[in-house]
């Protein structure tokens, strides 16, 4: 379903398949220092509607010269740790009905200025898309497709 505003705009949706486990989507991730500079690194990212706040992995805080600004505790289902936090943006490629993966030249949808976790194992995914950010869009999950509309 696409959304418009008075019938004249059209707000971003991406959509696309998952495995019936999880929700994987490429996302550029971006710098918090100025908000004019949209120059990004592609990561992929998992979106856990379990997860209170979005996460960045390793080699994104490499990649984007990332300094934590320090550490709180982050609590999981099995313990509690204390963890570094990083600020940086994060914007969804929009590429509708593309699946992994995708590096596009377009400029990506950026949904805003996270305040998040860094973990410092690799994993298969570079960030995690918590409830901080999903419940600034729609997301749907049907069957063995997924869709974000903004």
């Amino acid at each position: 379903m696409n959304l418009w505003i008075l019938g004249f705009c059209r707000l971003p949706s991406i959509e696309g398949r998952h495995d019936k486990r999880r929700i994987l989507v490429n996302i550029a991730v971006l710098g918090a220092e100025n908000p004019a500079d949209l120059s990004h690194v592609v990561g992929k990212a998992l979106i856990d509607t379990g997860a209170t706040s979005s996460g960045i992995g390793p080699s994104i805080v490499t990649r984007l010269g990332l300094q934590s600004y320090g550490k709180r505790p982050l609590g999981s289902a099995t313990d509690e740790r204390m963890m570094p936090y990083y600020v940086f943006r994060l914007g969804f490629l929009l590429r509708e009905g593309q699946d992994l993966p995708v590096e596009t030249p377009a400029l990506p949808y950026i949904v805003g200025e996270c305040d998040g976790f860094g973990w410092p194992m690799p994993r298969n995914f570079d960030v995690i898309v918590g409830m901080d950010i999903l419940s600034r869009c729609r997301l749907v999950i049907d069957h063995e497709r997924w869709s974000l509309d903004f």
